[in-house]
């Protein structure tokens, strides 16, 4: 067995005494401000953190506060999130539209190099950010990357199928729906917005309070109002079949380390991606990856069964140094 470096056993020890002071953060875009968390050194090595659809930077502190306490974390609302601007209306929010986001911080911090963590809908915003501006990511680590992964068959039939999953807010009714302001959109107490949160993605109550604290607003009398836009809640993806995706995705030339949940892969979610759970799949002998019992949100809920690994995986570069 490989003797642990003298950096990671420094890491072990005290995880569980430093903690990374939490700041806001706010990045200039053209359509409105991007909204952040960060913690740590801006001088360390950074790393750029995106959650999933209709989330915020906020659910990813648990395991933030995981993981080595020598790099600069930075978690984003995606626009339409959190505490981010929504886009303007009239534009749609798809996979390749939310890119640039990740272009803005970025440049905003001059980073030549960084690790990104995607979450959900944040792998494939990472993927496609990386065939876009490849060498600058250096390591990705993808948790239950779903999104990435939705396949349709290269047929008219396929296409059929993507078109009228995606493409229906044109709509009249749903379209006034998806363009509606923040003051047309409903209220809630308190606990009704939590136990929305909580049947919809599986939540314990703990763990949806690290999501609501910034997507809730007082709407008057004890009410409260999501500041989700609407339109984040039919993000379009790529047409690509399960084959095509695997030329695109196994082809990468940046180490990549996946966490999947069991209770997903066991609904046969990435049953037309086999490459996801299988590491000889990827020529350049690069990804590897985990199963974690857990669902979908499982690094909200239960960080420590994937907080070790983790931390090895960013750390590999780091050792290679030392």
């Amino acid at each position: 067995m490989k003797r642990p470096s003298s950096l990671w056993r420094q890491f072990t020890l005290m995880k569980t005494t430093l903690k990374l002071v939490e700041k806001e953060v706010t990045i200039k875009a053209p359509w409105g401000n991007i909204a952040a968390l960060s913690w740590g050194d801006p001088s360390n090595p950074p790393v750029l953190l995106c959650h999933g659809k209709l989330d915020a930077s906020s659910g990813f502190r648990p395991l933030v506060s995981r993981l080595p306490n020598c790099f600069f974390y930075l978690s984003i609302d995606l626009p339409g999130n959190g505490k981010s601007d929504h886009m303007p209306k009239g534009v749609r929010y798809t996979v390749i539209d939310l890119v640039p986001t990740i272009t803005k911080v970025v440049k905003h911090f001059n980073w030549k190099k960084f690790i990104y963590i995607g979450h959900s809908l944040g792998v494939p915003i990472g993927k496609f950010y990386n065939i876009a501006y490849p060498g600058q990511i250096t390591r990705v680590v993808e948790l239950d990357p779903i999104p990435a992964h939705h396949t349709w068959p290269l047929t008219r039939e396929g296409m059929h199928d993507w078109y009228h999953s995606y493409y229906m807010m044109y709509d009249d009714e749903k379209f006034a729906k998806f363009n509606g302001s923040l003051e047309t959109a409903p209220k809630y107490t308190y606990e009704k917005a939590q136990q929305l949160m909580m049947d919809t993605r599986s939540l314990s109550k703990e763990a949806t309070e690290q999501v609501l604290e910034r997507c809730l607003v007082p709407a008057g009398d004890g009410l409260f109002r999501f500041t989700f836009d609407q339109r984040m809640k039919e993000v379009s993806v790529l047409p690509f079949s399960g084959e095509a995706l695997g030329k695109i995705y196994t082809t990468t030339n940046t180490p990549t380390f996946c966490v999947v949940a069991k209770k997903v892969l066991d609904q046969g979610i990435y049953d037309p991606v086999p490459f996801v759970y299988n590491e000889k799949a990827w020529p350049n002998n690069n990804y590897k990856f985990i199963i974690v019992e857990g669902g979908h949100d499982i690094h909200i809920e239960n960080p420590d069964c994937m907080a070790s690994d983790i931390s090895k995986f960013l750390l590999a570069d780091v050792n290679s140094k030392i």
